[in-house]
């Protein structure tokens, strides 16, 4: 397997990535003369949507094509920085609070998460400085202190993480790294746990449909995972973590800045949840026993006209869990003990190669990538197993018409799913293959008009070819106004469209003793419209920053995998939708900073989500929560010497499956209790050392019995651990120590 990795990394060495660079730090002065970083500054090439933030140490890099630009340094509500480099790779941009130096305004330090206002398409940036607030181990728990995106247990054995937006599963979510579309098919269930925290730059989270350059995919969103770069500000570093669940966790990573031209940056995770934890005393393990080994290594070209990015990683992973006397080392036929055993490894190489040309704007692209996913898995006597590939490959082009206000991009892509999966339910003892292949090729064509600062319309429709399905159209279209100098507006419309894979999908379910009904052997096309509106205004309260935003998003779905759970707690249903489905998903969040160096965040969202079953018609959809509530309050001292973070989560009533014809000591009510997590950090931080230490769940709650008939999972069949709606362990403890060392 290695051999195989190893060999494509090599083949693919000869294509990458884009953009003439532009580089430097933004910092000010502190009374004793200091010159401290400052994060979160707003960097964009004036006249256009290209852009950038700081990072946590004040520095930037902004690829683009753009030559001699002027970068424009802006916060809503404080004057605009505009600079035009002699050195692009060395910028320095001092800022002073309400003052003017020279002729070059200053800006104030923004918030560690921040809400574009150039991208035509509503996004939010969590920079690094964000994923310090909690133990962000990986990207599953990256979003702990994040309002549109909600993480929780698929089930109550795997440790499996799932993400839901705008009320819906993740998976109409698309999940991209460094832009290019990742964690496809069966890597949806773990894939969130392969990309260590440690290892990322930032996130960019867009709501509604993306652009049509993406591809069909995304219907409710799109997160995108920055990785660190080589030639980025930290040099390298080293971090150890712990917890009193028995979890110990090492990430390393070096950057070398080779010639001129040349850099790399090299990565490595190893993490061993060794601790076996029964605190419910259900007679299962709490969390599975893991240990993951992850590498990943980063190559760098950059010269004016041709830049090259190159990566490659690879993982494996071994989760155990399952009753506490469960023997692993033999054989699950041999015992009548339940257990679980997940082994899996993946690897993945890309390339990214651009050719800048003298004309403005204008720039072509070249996209390869190849991912390989295997996993061998057993739930009691239930088998699954996966063996995944996929080849992706894209050219793009872009341009302007008449003047820099028309802006076009064109390209095409190319992309080869093969999904050979096996599956052996308890209930018959011969494999089946539920696996396919699909090729989809599709081109696309993008428009921008950005008439002035303050407008900017897009257009894109692509045309895609399946072996499966045929042929499609997507269009999409979206809107942004900046109506005045603090308020933006904009409104979307898209569809989208995306092969689901029935059983890597529901793989949790394979936790429960349910029989699996599917009314076809064939995949379908699940087809969905989007529409969005949202409103962000960047006001002042007593002479303090606030940024209100409120959104909107409904999703109808034309077609869809309905997954049933209402007709019955003994079956699992799967077939195409009949009537309607929809999500209406509303959203209000208030960012304010009422004294120095203090971030507040509140928010709330509330969920319709619905859909038409068979047997019971239009009904709410299990396991998804009516609403949700989120505080998160930052503070540091003067020069960042201490930080203090606490974030409470306020979840609301969730949709249970039906428990009708249960065992009546099984039954559950119709939906979950109301409940709230409440997580802090303190950290500490010297000029290379940080550490810290924390506590998530701090209110102990608990589901109770997240897992149904425990005491018997192979005799009855009201055996289920795939209900689980809340936490599935109490409070938890952990500390953490990073040492850095820079340029």
């Amino acid at each position: 397997m290695f051999r195989l990795f190893l060999s494509a990394w090599l083949l693919l060495l000869c294509c990458v990535s884009f953009a003439k660079g532009y580089k430097g730090k933004v910092f000010e002065v502190a009374d004793n003369g200091e010159k401290l970083p400052v994060p979160g500054v707003n960097v964009v090439v004036k006249g256009t949507q290209i852009g950038t933030v700081t990072g946590a140490n004040g520095q930037f890099i902004l690829d683009t094509d753009v030559k001699n630009v002027m970068l424009v340094f802006s916060y809503v509500g404080y004057h605009k920085v505009e600079v035009t480099p002699n050195d692009p790779n060395n910028i320095t941009v001092q800022m002073v609070q309400g003052e003017t130096l020279d002729g070059v305004t200053i800006s104030k330090r923004r918030k560690s998460t921040s809400f574009s206002r150039v991208n035509p398409i509503q996004s939010q940036k969590v920079s690094g400085a964000e994923l310090t607030k909690c133990a962000c181990c990986n990207l599953s728990e990256s979003f702990e202190t994040n309002a549109s995106v909600d993480v929780s247990f698929a089930d109550a054995v795997s440790g499996a993480k799932t993400i839901k937006m705008l009320g819906l599963s993740g998976k109409y979510s698309q999940m991209m790294v460094e832009n290019i579309p990742a964690l496809r098919g069966a890597q949806n269930s773990y894939g969130l746990e392969y990309i260590p925290g440690t290892w990322m730059q930032s996130i960019q989270i867009s709501k509604g449909t993306a652009a049509v350059k993406s591809g069909a995919e995304s219907i409710t969103g799109q997160i995108n995972v920055e990785l660190k770069e080589p030639d980025g500000e930290e040099k390298g570093s080293f971090y150890m973590y712990g917890n009193q669940d028995g979890k110990m966790e090492w990430n390393a990573n070096y950057a070398m800045k080779l010639s001129e031209h040349w850099s790399t940056a090299f990565f490595a995770h190893y993490e061993d949840t060794y601790r076996e934890m029964d605190n419910n005393k259900d007679g299962f393990l709490d969390r599975p026993v893991t240990r993951q080994s992850n590498f990943y290594n980063k190559w760098k070209y950059k010269s004016d006209f041709i830049n090259w990015k190159v990566g490659l990683s690879y993982m494996e992973e071994t989760r155990n869990g399952g009753q506490v006397n469960y023997d692993h080392l033999l054989e699950p036929d041999q015992q009548e003990v339940y257990g679980i055993g997940l082994e899996s490894q993946k690897m993945n190489v890309y390339s990214k190669l651009g050719f800048i040309f003298d004309r403005k704007n204008t720039s072509l692209g070249l996209v390869a990538k190849y991912d390989y996913y295997t996993r061998d898995s057993f739930y009691g006597h239930q088998y699954y197993d996966i063996d995944q590939s996929n080849i992706y490959g894209s050219v793009v082009f872009q341009s302007y018409l008449f003047n820099e206000n028309h802006n076009y991009t064109v390209g095409a892509n190319y992309v080869n799913d093969q999904n050979k999966n096996q599956v052996q339910f308890s209930n018959d003892n011969s494999l089946q293959d539920v696996g396919f292949d699909e090729e989809v090729i599709g081109a696309y064509l993008e428009y921008t008009y950005a008439p002035t600062d303050d407008i900017t319309f897009l257009a894109g429709a692509r045309y895609d070819h399946s072996s499966l399905h045929g042929s499609y159209w997507t269009p999409r279209l979206h809107l942004r106004w900046a109506f005045n100098s603090s308020s933006t507006i904009r409104l979307s419309a898209g569809k989208g469209y995306r092969t689901p894979q029935a059983i890597a999908e529901n793989s949790r379910y394979l936790a429960s003793a349910k029989v699996w009904h599917f009314d076809q052997a064939d995949p379908i096309q699940e087809e969905a419209w989007n529409f969005g509106a949202s409103l962000i205004n960047n006001w002042h309260l007593w002479d303090k920053p606030l940024t209100l935003s409120l959104d909107f998003y409904r999703t109808e779905f034309k077609n869809q995998m309905v997954v049933d759970l209402n007709q019955s707690p003994y079956d699992l249903y799967l077939y195409s939708l009949d009537g309607s489905s929809f999500s209406n998903s509303f959203q209000i969040e208030a960012r304010y900073e009422p004294f120095e160096r203090f971030e507040l965040t509140t928010a709330f969202r509330v969920n319709d989500v619905e859909m038409t079953f068979k047997e019971v018609g239009l009904k709410e959809v299990p396991m998804m929560a009516k609403y949700k509530g989120l505080v998160s309050a930052s503070y540091s001292t003067n020069m960042r010497k201490w930080q203090f973070d606490l974030t409470a989560q306020f979840n609301g009533a969730q949709q249970l499956p039906t428990s009708e014809g249960r065992d009546p000591v099984y039954q559950q009510p119709s939906e979950s209790p109301a409940y709230t997590v409440l997580m802090a950090q303190v950290t500490k931080n010297y000029r290379a050392w940080s550490f810290y230490v924390g506590g998530e769940n701090l209110t102990n709650y608990t589901q109770d019995n997240p897992i149904i008939a425990a005491n018997d999972p192979f005799s009855s069949k009201d055996f289920d651990a795939a209900q689980v709606w809340g936490p599935i362990y109490g409070r938890m403890f952990y500390f953490g120590i990073k040492y850095a060392f820079d340029y």
